[in-house]
């Protein structure tokens, strides 16, 4: 059978005006993914992106670190493994937030910005997942889940190994898929994919099973906590 590595892009830059680009912790996560891979001689695959930034930049910090040209040039770039637009579902949610530098200011004032984030997140993921609002949206939660869908078709459409660098929403909509869990519970699984965390997808024609889910081997091994992150 063939595999899917899907990974989700290192920590983003959450609380800066343009979030859609690795921090430093973010390259660091998958450079050691890319030495994690190297390391036990795992055969370099064929490298997928989604279109974000973060989703590119997350590939290229795993090529640094598996060093071999085998992984390097171009990868194949999908714009159906696009994240969904959160800055969109939460200005429709709460129309005073009109770009990332209002909302950041909204949450240090909290006293706990990533606590008051989360709390204001899912209860704009909720009004986006539920069907009665689907025209305030650039992208409703159905076309969302669609368009993801269509990109896990073609993802499989060759039937050979890839590795797939991508963001926690589209993992998620895949995993409901596979699983066949509904909305909340996709959501809450989103809410746990660590930043360049692994799953694995096993498929051969119409037989797909899910694997592994999540894993963060890579950089378990270091036994330093902080090198875990979710945003």
């Amino acid at each position: 059978m063939a595999s899917l590595y899907l990974v989700r892009h290192g920590q983003a830059s959450f609380g800066s005006a343009n979030y859609d680009s690795l921090s430093t912790l973010g390259q660091m996560q998958c450079r050691l993914l890319g030495d994690w891979w190297r390391q036990r001689n795992w055969k370099a695959v064929p490298l997928v992106s989604g279109p974000m930034q973060r989703h590119l930049q997350s590939l290229r910090s795993f090529q640094d670190g598996f060093q071999s040209d085998v992984v390097a040039g171009e990868p194949v770039v999908l714009p159906q493994l696009a994240e969904f637009d959160h800055e969109n579902v939460l200005r429709v949610y709460r129309p005073e937030f009109t770009d990332m530098a209002g909302i950041a200011h909204y949450l240090v004032s909290t006293g706990n910005p990533r606590k008051a984030f989360q709390q204001i997140f899912t209860e704009a993921v909720e009004r986006w997942h539920d069907g009665r609002f689907d025209a305030d949206y650039n992208e409703s939660w159905p076309v969302f889940r669609r368009r993801v869908q269509e990109g896990f078709a073609l993802l499989r459409a060759e039937g050979s190994d890839k590795m797939v660098f991508t963001s926690g929403g589209v993992i998620s909509v895949i995993i409901q898929q596979l699983l066949g869990i509904n909305d909340a519970r996709s959501f809450a699984i989103n809410a746990v994919i660590a930043n360049s965390s692994v799953s694995r997808v096993l498929y051969k024609d119409d037989e797909i099973s899910l694997s592994t889910f999540n894993t963060t081997a890579h950089l378990d091994v270091h036994n330093a906590p902080e090198l875990i992150s979710y945003r």
